[in-house]
């Protein structure tokens, strides 16, 4: 390329070479970033069902009972509000999104899930008190000898989130597949704690 005396410009090639350069940074970034958004949704899941956990254990302290598996807008299986009404062992419990469910239409399918395998299981169960309608038991809509595979695996409670697959495992009283991010940041499985388990590592 020719230019004025005393003026120097870059060739075409050397144009490219800059492109190419930014574009191989770029894919090697982009990637990196995607995991680092990921890796910080799991800790916070982490972090959101070792504070659940504790709610409600504080309740069943109090109750002899653990937290009922409905909540007050007739949700199953979805942490109930129970543990932040009337008294508030956890004041956002209810309200507590699961980030990987974030694409559900709606806002109570977007929580944490949780099961209380004795309310599924005990026929002399009483339900949680406060706030209601807590009259309805599940037993009898889930064999049996899952609930008492549930219970010898996970204890009495389990709180699930769908994890990095966002997908929330259909059999989630048993055999669930559990993520575990040396299988990849994003692979399959959920991420669980329970009376048994802490938080799937």
């Amino acid at each position: 390329m020719k230019t004025r005396p005393g003026r120097k410009a870059f060739t075409l090639i050397e144009l490219l070479i800059v492109v190419a350069i930014i574009a191989i940074l770029a894919a090697i970034a982009v990637p990196n970033f995607l995991e680092a958004q990921t890796r910080s949704k799991v800790s916070r899941v982490k972090a959101d069902v070792r504070s659940l956990a504790t709610a409600i254990e504080a309740y069943a302290v109090d109750f002899n009972k653990y937290p009922f598996d409905l909540d007050s807008r007739g949700w199953p299986w979805y942490i109930t509000d129970v543990i932040s009404t009337p008294i508030a062992y956890m004041t956002t419990a209810s309200l507590l999104e699961d980030p990987f469910r974030a694409k559900e239409p709606l806002g109570a399918a977007r929580r944490f899930r949780y099961i209380n395998y004795e309310a599924n299981l005990a026929p002399g169960w009483v339900p949680s008190p406060f706030p209601g309608p807590f009259f309805n038991r599940w037993v009898g809509t889930v064999p049996q000898a899952q609930v008492q595979d549930g219970i010898e695996e996970f204890g009495i409670w389990k709180i699930t989130s769908a994890g990095p697959d966002f997908t929330a495992n259909p059999s989630f009283f048993t055999n669930e597949l559990t993520y575990d991010p040396t299988n990849g940041t994003v692979s399959n499985g959920d991420i669980i704690r329970s009376q048994k388990k802490g938080v799937s590592e």
